[in-house]
């Protein structure tokens, strides 16, 4: 005699999976011309162009239809207000339209890339592949002045064999060349820039982010944490503060505090 199976249920959900093929391997990256990326800098600033080739990433990594203004805020390093106002910059410049609204109380930003000229500057005239996981990865760990004059580097790997410093500031849109000499060697520290066996600097990939790195990426990520900070911070020197005036009238008139 036959026995039931005790584990089907009334209630049990019956799944039918169908035979599909095995997904590819490799990185997922964005084919980009940056000699047009950098055309893009000068043209808007490099904030500016720099947040519309993040968000490029990001649907291409993750697929999303909706990023929160928050996710693209820390991967940049700034403020939810300041990716706002680069974002409506980008509105002006009839290059994306967005919309914001909120979900549980968090800000959410529709971001849509209409505009055909806003494709033309990431055709891929020069065949350059970048991995989308550098964004989210060492994005917020170089910061966003450093990170593009890595990707200025990696530009110069296909379109200009020899290359100066002065062009380098001209085109990330520096200060002058010091700060483009500290930047340089922020990227050497991180072993991104080696010198050669000619004496010239040579472009690596950006070493794996050490246990400290990727904890600190998961502090980033978490929502408001800037301005949790900053309010901790006031309240630190607010009590400072009275506890510095306490002090000063003790010592000036010690006879208030006597019993």
């Amino acid at each position: 005699m036959n026995r039931l199976d005790h584990a089907l249920q009334d209630g049990t959900r019956l799944q039918f999976p169908s035979p599909r093929a095995e997904p590819p391997e490799g990185l997922i990256v964005i084919a980009t011309d940056l000699g047009t990326f950098f055309a893009l800098v000068e043209r808007l600033g490099r904030n500016e162009a720099l947040l519309l080739l993040l968000i490029r990433a990001l649907r291409a990594r993750n697929g999303f239809l909706e990023l929160r203004v928050n996710d693209l805020a820390w991967m940049l390093r700034t403020s939810n207000r300041k990716v706002i106002r680069w974002l409506d910059r980008l509105v002006r410049k009839e290059i994306v339209v967005y919309t914001v609204h909120d979900f549980w109380g968090v800000d959410v930003v529709k971001v849509e890339i209409v505009s055909p000229t806003a494709q033309d500057p990431f055709q891929r005239r020069v065949p350059q592949e970048l991995p989308t996981h550098w964004f989210p990865t060492y994005l917020p760990l170089y910061g966003r002045v450093t990170f593009t004059v890595m990707l200025y580097f990696v530009w110069c790997e296909i379109d200009r064999a020899m290359t100066h410093v002065d062009h380098l500031t001209e085109s990330a849109k520096l200060r002058s060349r010091w700060r483009a000499v500290w930047h340089l060697r922020k990227l050497r520290r991180y072993g991104v820039l080696v010198v050669g066996t000619e004496g010239a600097l040579v472009l690596r990939d950006p070493p794996p982010p050490s246990d400290l790195q990727r904890l600190l990426l998961r502090y980033l990520a978490i929502p408001n944490l800037r301005r949790s900070l900053a309010h901790i911070g006031w309240m630190l020197l607010g009590l400072l503060a009275i506890a510095g005036g306490l002090y000063a009238l003790h010592r000036d008139h010690p006879h208030l505090f006597a019993r």
